[in-house]
């Protein structure tokens, strides 16, 4: 997530699921608004699968935290 001039450290998510906070090292805090966790959680798996299925130091439990999230590309982009 592009937005904080620093590194992220923290992160927090609404009770409705569509915003999300981003502390940042520069003591900066952003909202990202109109999200939806399940559209993230299929971003984040579309982005490591690839790393997660062929990394030889991953767990094989681990390997398939992805499997049977999403499969197409989304693009996630600052409100």
């Amino acid at each position: 997530m592009m937005g904080n001039q620093k590194e992220n450290n923290g992160v927090a998510f609404s009770l409705d699921g569509e915003t999300i906070a981003t502390a940042s090292a520069d003591n900066t805090v952003k909202l990202w608004n109109g999200w939806k966790f399940d559209r993230l959680h299929e971003w984040g798996c579309n982005w490591m699968r690839d790393y997660l299925e062929n990394n030889p130091n991953v767990s094989e439990s681990d390997k398939r935290l992805c499997d049977g999230v999403g499969g197409g590309k989304s693009e996630v982009k600052s409100k």
